[in-house]
């Protein structure tokens, strides 16, 4: 009962100072290297996510992002779609 009540008053809090609210929401687990793509508070995508070697950031996961290594087989390091 308690946590409704907090929550209705977040709610009027950021309703009442006109904040917008985005639809869409991404969450990152950096334990599972997941993310989660929620669209008004549902699920619609779940999917893998890498950090780039070159800029260090968290990007949505691709295979072509790989640089092979001297024998063609060894995935050495990975770069996102902008580091590419």
């Amino acid at each position: 009962m308690c946590a409704a009540l907090v929550c209705i008053g977040q709610r009027w809090q950021v309703e009442a100072t006109g904040v917008i609210v985005a639809d869409f929401m991404e969450i990152i687990n950096p334990q599972t290297m997941t993310a989660r793509m929620f669209i008004e508070g549902v699920v619609v995508e779940e999917y893998k996510v890498e950090q780039c070697d070159k800029c260090s950031q968290l990007r949505k996961f691709d295979k072509f992002g790989y640089q092979k290594g001297y024998d063609r087989t060894d995935n050495i390091i990975w770069f996102c779609g902008d580091c590419r």
